[in-house]
């Protein structure tokens, strides 16, 4: 039972009062527990007006107009009032080195939570996929599913009409599009939040009728494993897609299989309360790693605990686990060379919802020249009020990677002159 986005990009456009962060932060851990489908309260009692604020949610950097520089994407609610709330993708193009546009909104479903990119039709051009998972108590089933927003081809950098597809009886967490069946086709993987259900889920594209998504499959990872995350990639090396879930008390693997579908699950043991996860070949040997954030103690109330798993394989299909402690409530995790010395290192995000006082935490782990696959804690940062999603890209144009945490925006640039070191959290724009 873990949480989800929310933070009032307001904070950090004009500030805001003590208790509009309160509320703001309130939202953030209500919002997190309905993707989980925990019991989820919704606004809209008597006392204090709060003013409208947007709750941001899942943030992905990719150069989505090709023209070599990185963009971003946000997805976020606006809330006016008691849920469900409408969803948006807000969309920063940099059209220059460190310039971002004024950014352009496009209307998806209602509270969304993870975001993710891919080629959804086959056009080359990069599309986004939000998921929405329902924030009422009892939400109403048209109000779960995902939205799809495809790249206009004839304008890159723009976004056409979405195309939203209910999951009622699964709680939408996360999705990503990827080639998941044996024809041409990319398909979309979907994480359940419902722990009940214990699945995720594949939505295959009709081959008879591009562009339509066919009745969902289930992938069991077993009861009680509702998923906040996933991520996609060949884990086992063999040119097919695998789907690997953040599945609550264990990281679940499902391998494509050669002859069409998925083998029955695998799972890897990892640390306490899994909520996040990336895949990446980090230490070079050609072969699928993976990193797991760790929420720990926080989500249940309590404090310590929370950690990066690292599972290295270091034979085909065979893991080591190691766990490096860090801030409490780690939340998602991502992956790339964060001090130009051209292997990858990882940055976690954490976040206490309860302590409101209290900022989100970056820490990023970097890892060994001399001895690849081990990885220790470089620095450990303050990151903006209510940031839990994260991403990587170069944001200025210098050619070394940023960070990128939802709330905000908010961009932690790497130091020109400093590798491995990063500017306090400030606004993209």
């Amino acid at each position: 039972m873990d949480q989800a986005p929310a933070s009032d990009m307001g904070l950090l456009w004009g500030g805001t009062s003590a208790k509009t962060k309160a509320m703001r932060n309130l939202l953030l851990a209500t919002t997190a527990l309905a993707a989980s489908l925990a019991a989820c309260s919704g606004g809209g009692g008597g006392g204090a007006t709060i003013p409208p604020f947007d709750v941001p949610a899942g943030v992905t950097v990719a150069d989505f107009d090709g023209d070599g520089r990185d963009d971003i994407a946000l997805a976020f609610a606006r809330v006016a009032g008691p849920p469900p709330h409408p969803g948006y993708v807000r969309f920063f193009r940099q059209s220059a080195a460190g310039v971002f546009d004024v950014p352009v909104d496009y209307s998806v479903g209602a509270d969304p939570y993870g975001l993710s990119a891919g080629d959804f039709d086959g056009d080359g051009l990069l599309d986004l996929v939000a998921a929405s998972p329902g924030a009422a108590a009892q939400p109403d089933p048209t109000d779960i599913g995902i939205s799809i927003l495809r790249q206009d081809p004839a304008a890159r950098g723009r976004f056409l009409p979405v195309q939203w597809l209910t999951t009622a009886g699964a709680a939408a967490t996360d999705a990503a599009i990827a080639h998941l069946t044996n024809d041409a086709l990319a398909d979309v993987a979907l994480a359940d939040g419902r722990s009940a259900n214990g699945r995720a889920l594949l939505l295959a594209q009709n081959p008879a009728r591009p562009g339509e998504l066919l009745t969902p499959a289930s992938l069991l990872a077993g009861a009680g494993r509702g998923s906040d995350d996933l991520a996609v990639g060949d884990v086992d090396a063999d040119g097919l897609t695998d789907i690997v879930l953040a599945a609550q008390d264990v990281v679940a693997v499902f391998y494509q299989q050669p002859s069409g579908g998925f083998a029955p699950v695998v799972t890897l043991a990892a640390g306490l309360r899994v909520s996040g996860v990336a895949l990446a070949d980090l230490d070079g040997d050609g072969r699928m790693d993976i990193v797991v954030a760790n929420a720990g103690n926080a989500p249940a109330g309590g404090t310590g605990g929370a950690s990066v798993t690292i599972l290295r394989q270091t034979a085909p299909g065979s893991f080591v686990a190691g766990d490096i402690a860090v801030a409490d409530g780690a939340r998602r995790v991502a992956v790339a060379d964060l001090n130009a010395d051209g292997i990858p290192d990882i940055a976690v995000v954490s976040i206490v919802f309860q302590a409101i006082n209290r900022p989100s935490r970056v820490t990023v782990l970097q890892q060994s020249l001399t001895n690849r696959g081990q990885f220790s804690v470089a620095t450990a940062l303050d990151g903006p009020s209510s940031g839990n999603f994260i991403a990587i890209g170069d944001l200025d144009g210098d050619g070394r990677n940023d960070i990128v945490i939802n709330d905000g925006p908010s961009a932690l640039l790497q130091s020109a002159t400093a590798p491995g070191s990063f500017r306090p959290p400030a606004p993209i724009r």
